[in-house]
């Protein structure tokens, strides 16, 4: 791994913590909490690409569950924000060359992988009606992190083609 990649993650990973720390609304039915690390993992995924997305997202959002006392989210936790800030990774490399417009969409679509894995998750462990309550905050977790991470990306998009040359 060159340095470069170390130094971002040492960044992320910490930000990706602290932001899904911050606010954390409880959600009893399935033991889980509603948050805005979203948001840092998406836009990980589009600054610095699919495998600094996967590990910034997978374990700074395990490192959050873990220090929030949701020690039993934290596997699933990986997979799913790890997945997430990969999809989005790779999706924006390959489409925002194309169309700035397109590139925006990976956000989504990394955000949909989050919410079926925590949805498959939930269903399992606590049954339908417990996931069908949390589905529409995952999704509301998804919708604002992509707005949030792209409106924070193109703030810091002049300045940051400059500094990751």
């Amino acid at each position: 791994m060159k340095a470069k990649s170390v130094a971002f993650l040492s960044i992320m990973i910490p930000l990706v913590t602290v932001m899904t720390i911050i606010v954390r609304v409880p959600i009893p039915a399935t033991q889980g909490y509603f948050n805005f690390g979203d948001t840092m993992v998406i836009l990980t995924g589009i600054m610095f690409g699919p495998y600094i997305g996967f590990l910034a997202g997978g374990i700074g959002s395990s490192l959050a569950d873990i220090i929030s006392g949701y020690p039993h989210y934290a596997p699933i936790t990986f997979l799913a924000k790890g997945g997430e800030g990969a999809i989005v990774g790779t999706l924006f490399k390959r489409l925002y060359q194309h169309s700035k417009t397109l590139g925006y969409i990976s956000g989504f679509v990394g955000g949909t992988f989050m919410i079926l894995t925590y949805f498959t998750f939930e269903l399992y462990f606590f049954g339908l009606g417990a996931a069908l309550i949390e589905l529409p905050w995952n999704i509301l977790q998804c919708v604002l992190g992509t707005l949030i991470a792209y409106m924070v990306h193109l703030i810091l998009k002049p300045t940051l083609s400059k500094t990751l040359r």
